[in-house]
């Protein structure tokens, strides 16, 4: 009787210590819009992040970082159009816009606000048209 209770006990602490482990799945990548201009995010070293706004490239006017953050790094920064890929039966969409998508990666403990500008690169600070910033706390 005492070997089965002490055997009882030992698969309980197992399965509670299995219970407190972490998983292995990765955590769900936050996806920041335009909706989420200036709301503090909250990020771990180690962690990623992604901010997706329209762009229209063919106007000329691209999103950009506007400086460098320090406690972050740029993983990536992609385009995808909107327009349906282009077959020999339908024509080119010209002009379409699409998203413009940043990812980046949380480096060191602190505070600093990400801003993103809207322009055309040629005509400098005056072109800006939009602006997205986002303070980040990086825990």
């Amino acid at each position: 009787m005492r070997l089965l209770r002490l055997l009882l006990l030992f698969v309980t602490l197992l399965l509670v210590a299995c219970a407190a482990t972490k998983s292995n799945t990765p955590e769900q990548t936050v996806i920041l819009t335009k909706q989420d201009k200036d709301k503090v995010q909250n990020v771990a070293v180690g962690e990623s992040f992604v901010i997706t706004l329209d762009e229209n490239p063919t106007t000329g006017y691209v999103w950009a970082v506007e400086g460098q953050p320090e406690l972050l790094v740029l993983q990536s920064s992609d385009y995808v159009s909107d327009a349906p890929p282009h077959k020999p039966d339908r024509p080119m969409i010209v002009g379409a816009g699409g998203k413009r998508t940043f990812t980046f990666m949380a480096k060191k403990s602190g505070t600093t606000t990400l801003k993103l500008k809207h322009w055309r690169s040629w005509e400098g600070d005056a072109s800006i048209v939009d602006t997205f910033s986002v303070p980040v706390v990086v825990r």
